[in-house]
């Protein structure tokens, strides 16, 4: 495969401020990755842990999307299922229902990407900053040609973590980050100086994610605004920044510039807020549209 995800795939379960609750959707990081990719490509695939579970379960949607679901591991009887509340002021809170050791039993290993480095174009990665998982990582990733970006977990956006990010993320291609876990990581909350940190950093891509607002590709020095798609519909915002951040990776390989590929990164984001979950199924049509649109919106900024 081209590309190659290596992170969550579970069960989620959303709930929401007005009292509405989704149940059963196919959820994790990584199959929103999937998807952001998926829109742009076909040869990508997702390689993570799952339950005995999880093919009876979405197994129709791999075969709707002709996806190859040759990556999956069988580590447990359950899919990690996720309770997800969302709250009036757009934070959320996140809790594994059967448990966090059994979430993490689950997750993607270093080893299950092993390989996958010297026959990849791009590997996506959704993680906290785990030295041992990162070792590993990135001892592999020497011995490869493929790219990798990583999107940043949450919990490991702290100040006091700020030194040991900046050392794994400067080893690899591409680095995606929300506002929020910026201000934390770098304790500011001016984005001039976010900015500014980040250019010292001298990582090829810096994906700085705003979303409504779009976001910043911070690269060679340069920072480029790429804006969010307007006029959309938002029915679930859960996967917007992984669907784009794998956008972001698969136009970074492609050699499209930081602009192009975060534009691209809004496209799939756009996608994925449409609905509850992921798509369906993202066809032919969605690829055309997706292309059409990217077209547009480029030849819409070089006019100006």
């Amino acid at each position: 495969m081209d590309y190659v995800v290596g992170s969550t795939a579970v069960t989620d379960e959303l709930h929401f401020p007005d009292g509405k609750v989704m149940n059963n959707l196919a959820g994790g990081a990584g199959i929103y990755a999937l998807a952001g990719i998926r829109l742009w490509c076909d040869s990508v695939e997702i390689v993570t842990g799952v339950g005995e579970d999880y093919a009876d379960i979405y197994g129709d949607w791999y075969k709707k999307n002709n996806l190859s679901m040759n990556g999956l591991r069988v580590r447990a009887e359950k899919t990690p299922h996720n309770v997800i509340t969302y709250f009036e002021d757009g934070e959320r809170d996140e809790v594994p229902l059967y448990g966090a050791d059994h979430y993490l039993s689950v997750e993607a290993r270093p080893e299950d990407l092993e390989g996958y480095f010297e026959t990849s174009k791009g590997i996506y990665i959704f993680k906290n900053s785990n030295s041992a998982f990162w070792d590993r990582i990135l001892e592999m990733k020497k011995r490869g040609n493929a790219r990798v970006m990583w999107e940043i977990a949450s919990d490991a956006a702290t100040f006091e973590n700020k030194d040991e990010v900046k050392k794994i993320a400067g080893q690899i291609d591409v680095f995606s980050i929300n506002r929020t876990e910026a201000f934390s990581l770098l304790k500011t909350n001016d984005m001039g100086e976010v900015i500014e940190e980040f250019k010292k950093w001298n990582i090829p891509l810096i994906f700085l994610r705003r979303g409504k607002d779009g976001a910043y590709m911070i690269a060679g020095g340069g920072v480029f605004e790429a804006l969010s798609l307007k006029d959309i519909s938002v029915v679930d915002a859960t996967g917007g920044g992984n669907s784009s951040s794998a956008a972001v990776l698969y136009g970074f390989c492609e050699g499209r510039s930081p602009l192009e590929a975060g534009l691209m990164g809004s496209i799939s984001a756009a996608m994925c807020l449409a609905q509850y979950g992921v798509p369906a199924v993202i066809d032919s049509q969605m690829r055309h549209h997706a292309n059409d649109l990217l077209k547009k919106m480029m030849e819409e900024i070089g006019r100006k």
